[in-house]
């Protein structure tokens, strides 16, 4: 891979690098980025180029990377997921290489609560190991991630990727820096180290896995500018480990800042001795004037050759120009006759190739005439032997070179296009050329004999005498009776023939009847037997159904499987280790040390117990998973009006009602349990009160025999207020409060411990983020047995692949980890961002299918995907989509 990227030639070379960090400013001043380029450079091989950081708008990275390679820098730009999908990526990429870009370093992205818009959507197409497969896809397979071909120019880019050594699980964090690099990253930035020791750890675990060999991993290293900065990375900034002893440092020093700039550069010194460390990548956002002491204390400068040049770019001397340009005058009037002489030379000549080859094609005609006129046989096209065919493709050449050398002209003469097209129309025989010349037919048509004329009627014949001759007579009778005779024969054998041939007819006719009543009796025993068999298969089924019924001593509702059309999946009866008899258990079994929390939903006699498991998901070979996956259907307190007719069809008729829309749930569909989103409450929409919500849900708890979830608007203050007043207001009936954020989580919790509710922990899409809303909610009194985490996810093809990658590493930190901060069950409120996508809403055409299939398949995939990734509790609204969700759960499950 040539890159071009001076970073990747030094890195090669062996030099231990150091890359610096530019943010972006706020605003579209370039001047920042020159004068915080200006303190980089010189000092730093190359620089990162922030995107956004924080989630704050800022200048595009592309834009300041262009700005800071026009001061001498090198830099490395910045792409994030959380504000482009896959076409965006791809369409800045073409632009950043375009610009002569040549480092591209791959990140997931702060999420967009932390920023200035935490209201905004984030993309999350992807996550970083996917866009770094996709650049590499660009860059050495000359492919876009669809497949399509990059013809010509492809990014050459020389890829990076963060890695945080300290995150949670510890012991995973090399296995998915391999990943990274497995997916495409030629070096990797860590995340800030204060821990050294945790940091040898960790390169141990790299140098095992031989990743070290495989890219270069530059250590992070930031200076703390003050105790509070320290403390605060200590305590809220996830996976970040701020040791006692820097904390110790910064409380004792009399200068803070001399004293973070010192702890820095004895972190490089420790660091830069550690196997498979190829540089430092030292981050002093908005601190930039530090980075040249800390790497003076650290032994780093000078640098080795790293920059273009380490003084400022030189305007170029206005005779420099004169000398690379030379500007000469031009008479246009002089130059455009002399064109047109030329011009009407070469046009001559084509006029001449023209009129010859009209001559051939005459000559050629005038052979096939002659040709034609001593044929003995009527006259006939004559085969030109592919002359014309041939003359054809001469003409055509001729009409290429004409057009080459009318070009060739424009370019000698540095015509305007508006001076061409004179001098095109001056040529005149250009158009004479492009019109196919006349050909002459090969087969003249014969001339048209005149009529002869008709011959006078010949005179008729005298009547001959009659004779009387008895012989003569006599010989007439003879032959007279002779041709009865033959006539008579002849009428003998055809009637013998047709009693032939309706006797073979009739023989026909009795063996197909026999046929088709053979065939129609071995049709009707089939039937009978299919009918038989389908009459013993209903029996049976309706034996195991009142079974059922009888067992559970509950009254049956209508089925909502009965009518979605969705069968069931085939139970596999044979155990995997019957199955595996040649194969040991030790290589496909995984032993786990953690087990999930179990969650009750509802009311005593109509509870339902989520979670409990023992190994990740449908792994019944592995472990116990007492509980089967919860489904819950949606009802709004407001009509949605953003809803497809392809799913509001299946309730328009109870819109208005949230608690009839609840019953049609239960009764009609099935539905174990009802989840009550009260949108109205929004204070950006309707903005209804606290109070009148409030009745609303309890209606609706009231209403239905099953457990109810009951999930606020999004807007933390007005979910405090009305969480809080529908706990006033159901008595002793318990319901799940959701979603309690890290801004309500005091004043919820405490209502939810009051009343003795379950309670879902509602955090962005991280795993840190969400272990640390459950400690903060077990720190308030809150049991984790009563806590349901909801992490953020996003539907199919709309960021479900990042959301996948966070629930399933949750998953593994709580089943082999021990964490017992995460070792509750996790729902997915996945029935509002599936329909909400535009898939759902475009009407049926033969390329993308029917559209309420299409949403259906969405909503139930996008469900299969979380169950599989460890979501133990589903919100769903189509009824066909739950349908094909519970036939999947029970064929897996049972």
């Amino acid at each position: 891979m040539k890159s071009g990227s001076k970073l990747e030639t030094l890195l090669k070379e062996g030099t231990f690098v150091v890359t610096g960090e530019l943010g972006p400013p706020k605003n579209g001043n370039p001047e920042v980025v020159r004068e915080k380029a200006q303190l980089l450079k010189g000092n730093v091989d190359a620089v990162n180029i922030t995107d956004c950081q924080t989630a704050i708008v800022r200048m595009s990275s592309i834009a300041a990377g262009l700005i800071a390679k026009e001061e001498g820098l090198e830099p490395v730009i910045q792409m994030t997921c959380r504000d482009r999908n896959r076409i965006g990526m791809q369409s800045d990429i073409l632009g950043a290489s375009a610009l002569g870009l040549k480092n591209l370093l791959c990140l997931t992205g702060d999420h967009q609560k932390f920023g200035n818009h935490p209201g905004s959507k984030g993309v999350f197409d992807m996550d970083s190991i996917q866009m770094l497969g996709m650049m590499k896809g660009m860059r050495d397979d000359k492919i876009f991630q669809c497949g399509e071909e990059i013809k010509s120019n492809e990014p050459k880019l020389f890829l990076g990727a963060a890695a945080n050594p300290f995150a949670y699980p510890f012991e995973y964090r090399a296995v998915r820096l391999g990943k990274k690099v497995a997916a495409g990253a030629d070096f990797i930035q860590t995340q800030i180290i204060y821990n050294v020791e945790k940091f040898r750890e960790f390169m141990k675990m790299v140098r095992d896995l031989g990743l070290h060999e495989k890219c270069y991993i530059l250590a992070g290293v930031t200076p703390p500018k003050s105790l509070g900065m320290a403390r605060y990375m200590k305590k809220f900034v996830p996976g970040m480990d701020v040791t006692d002893e820097v904390i110790q440092r910064m409380k004792d020093a009399k200068d803070m800042q001399d004293e973070g700039i010192q702890i820095c550069a004895d972190i490089i010194n420790e660091v830069k001795d550690i196997e498979g460390v190829a540089g430092i990548h030292c981050m002093a956002i908005e601190w930039e004037s530090a980075v040249p002491e800390i790497l003076k204390r650290a032994g780093l400068l000078p640098r080795p050759g790293i920059t273009e040049t380490d003084a400022a770019v030189k305007p170029i001397a206005t005779d420099e120009v004169k000398e690379q340009i030379t500007v000469q005058s031009v008479d246009t009037d002089t130059l455009l006759e002399k064109a047109k002489a030329e011009a009407a030379a070469i046009i001559a000549a084509a006029k001449a190739e023209a009129e010859n080859l009209k001559q051939k094609a005459a000559a050629v005609s005038s052979v096939a005439t002659a040709t034609t006129s001593i044929t003995t046989e009527a006259p006939q096209g004559v085969d030109d032997s592919g002359e014309h065919e041939m003359n054809e493709k001469e003409r055509i050449m001729a009409l290429d070179s004409v057009n080459l050398g009318l070009a060739a002209l424009k370019k000698a003469y540095g015509l305007t296009d508006d001076q061409f097209e004179a001098l095109s129309s001056f040529a005149g025989a250009h158009a004479i050329l492009k019109k196919e010349p006349e050909v002459v037919s090969s087969a003249p048509v014969a001339p048209v004999a005149a009529a002869a004329p008709q011959a006078p009627a010949a005179p008729a014949a005298p009547a001959a005498p009659v004779i009387d001759d008895s012989a003569e007579k006599a010989k007439a009778e003879a032959a007279a009776k002779a041709k009865a005779d033959a006539e008579a024969k002849a009428d003998e054998e055809a009637k013998l023939k047709a009693a032939a041939a309706a006797k073979l007819k009739a023989e026909a006719q009795e063996k197909a009847a026999a046929d088709a009543k053979a065939a129609a009796d071995a049709k009707a025993a089939d039937e009978a037997k299919a009918k038989a068999a389908a009459e013993e298969k209903a029996a049976a089924e309706a034996k195991v159904k009142a079974e059922a019924e009888a067992k559970a001593n509950v009254q049956a509702a209508p089925a909502p499987v009965a009518d979605s059309g969705v069968g069931e999946l085939a139970k596999e009866t044979v155990s995997l280790a019957d199955r595996s008899t040649k194969v040991a258990p030790a290589n496909y079994e995984t032993k786990y040390s953690g087990e999930l929390r179990s969650v009750k939903l509802g009311n005593e006699g109509n509870e339902k117990i989520v979670g409990g498991s023992s190994s990740m998901p449908f792994h019944l070979f592995e472990g116990d998973h007492p509980n089967k996956p919860l489904i819950a259907m949606e009802v709004s307190d407001v009509k949605p009006d953003e809803w497809p007719e392809t799913l509001s069809r299946h309730f328009s008729d109870v819109f208005d009602n949230p608690v009839a829309w609840a019953e049609k749930c239960v009764k009609v569909y099935g539905a174990e349990a009802i989840a009550v989103t009260l949108g109205s409450t929004d204070p950006n929409g309707m903005n209804r009160s606290a109070a009148d919500a409030a009745k609303t849900a309890a209606a609706v708890i009231a209403a239905v025999d099953v457990p109810v979830i009951v999930w606020g608007c999004g807007n933390s203050d007005k979910d405090t207020e009305t969480l809080r007043d529908i706990t006033s207001v159901i008595g002793d009936k318990k319901v799940c409060l959701a979603p309690l954020e890290d801004s309500n989580y005091r004043t919820i919790g405490a209502t939810a411990m009051a009343f003795q509710h379950p309670i879902v922990a509602a955090s962005p899409i991280d795993v840190n983020l969400a272990k640390q809303l459950n400690i903060l909610l077990e720190n308030l009194g809150v049991s984790l047995d009563t806590v349901l985490m909801d992490p953020s996810i996003g539907a199919l093809g709309y960021g479900i692949e990042y959301t996948y990658s966070v629930m399933e590493r949750i998953r593994i930190a709580a089943l082999t980890q021990q964490d017992a901060k995460l070792q509750v069950p996790i729902i997915c409120n996945l029935g509002c961002e599936v329909w909400k996508a535009k898939e759902t809403k475009l009407p049926s055409d033969d390329m993308i299918g029917d559209q309420e299939t299409r949403g259906i398949m969405m909503e139930a995939l996008t469900a299969s995907c979380m169950l599989m990734a460890g979501g133990e509790v589903m919100i769903m609204r189509h009824p066909k989509a739950i349908a094909l969700t519970n036939a999947m759960v029970a064929g897996l499950m049972d």
